[in-house]
């Protein structure tokens, strides 16, 4: 049984990178030139306040150092842009730019279809068994995180 419950677990994963790629695939050419990090960041730089290396690399569990990469890549392509707070010249914040915004914009109202689909199905399943499904997940995440 428990091996059964880990495949279940891996054939989820796989068919999550599935949907990914097929998701973008089906977004504009702004996107389809992005990286899943690339894309994931920008994601994260329009939704949270004050964007920086250091909250980037936790909400995306990157290293300080990967994310630099990235948002060194972002920086060339035109999707964001840096700028510095009055009171602190020394941390540096990260704005999307108008590019940035409409591939923000392009990749959310895909996500958005997507997971509208995903609740319709959760929607059906009876709420008791929802609260066992949602124990059991983060669990088995914590597990998980410890590991790392």
């Amino acid at each position: 049984m428990n091996e059964e419950l880990l495949d279940l677990i891996k054939d989820i994963a796989r068919k999550q990178e599935q949907i990914d790629k097929h998701l973008k695939e089906k977004s504009g050419e702004l996107v389809k030139d992005l990286s899943f990090s690339e894309m994931h960041c920008i994601n994260y730089i329009g939704t949270i306040e004050r964007a920086n290396v250091t909250k980037l690399s936790e909400l995306l569990n990157i290293t300080r150092g990967g994310i630099s990469k990235i948002i060194k890549k972002l920086i060339n392509k035109g999707f964001i842009e840096t700028y510095t707070d009055k009171s602190n010249k020394k941390e540096i914040y990260y704005n999307l730019t108008q590019q940035g915004k409409i591939a923000f914009n392009e990749h959310e109202k895909i996500h958005s279809s997507f997971c509208s689909g995903d609740l319709n199905y959760f929607n059906k399943i009876e709420e008791k068994k929802l609260k066992i499904i949602k124990e059991f997940l983060e669990n088995y995440n914590q597990y998980l995180s410890e590991r790392l």
